[in-house]
């Protein structure tokens, strides 16, 4: 018998950024299938694994429904795909997406809502809300480009845009307003 039908999720947890866990979502079985791929590209055409991985791809037990592959130390917009192989290694299955992994960025824009919920006169500070206003706008513009047009290469442009603004937060963001 075959898989009638073979995909996968990508997420990230709340207080691990640097994670991205792959879940399979597969209908059928497939006893030649006895091993998975997952390759993480981005825009640059750089294959992201964590460290000690020698390969351009992470492995992912055939026994797994997911895998937890601790790579990431910023937000990306990356090409993900997964491959579903057999013992010699020929690719049976495969499927591709292009996703945004913004968790670093998330995190830090909520703690700017918290910081402006514990100090309501942030909202009169016009620092405080251009850069929060910017912040928000480009993570969702990273987003845009991914989820309209899969481009990886504008929204890593707003992701970084918004990695800075989170690397500067100390001049950006005055919490004592």
């Amino acid at each position: 018998m075959a898989y009638t039908s073979w995909s996968f999720n990508v997420s990230q947890t709340v207080g691990s950024p640097s994670v991205v866990t792959i879940t399979a979502v597969v209908t059928g079985t497939d006893s030649n299938v006895t091993q998975r791929r997952v390759y993480l590209q981005t825009n640059s055409g750089e294959f992201l694994v964590p460290t000690g991985v020698s390969t351009e791809y992470n492995e992912w037990s055939i026994s797994g429904a997911s895998v937890d592959i601790d790579c990431l130390d910023k937000d990306y917009g990356l090409r993900v795909v997964v491959e579903w192989l057999d013992v010699s290694d020929v690719v049976l299955y495969d499927d591709e997406q292009f996703v945004g992994l913004t968790l670093y960025n998330e995190s830090f824009d909520y703690l700017t809502t918290q910081l402006m919920a514990s100090n309501k006169l942030l909202i009169n500070d016009n620092n405080f809300w251009k850069n929060k206003s910017k912040l928000r706008t480009l993570i969702d513009a990273g987003n845009n480009a991914i989820s309209f047009a899969s481009d990886l290469d504008n929204a890593q442009s707003c992701y970084d845009g918004a990695t800075a603004l989170r690397d500067g937060s100390q001049y950006l963001f005055n919490g004592n307003s």
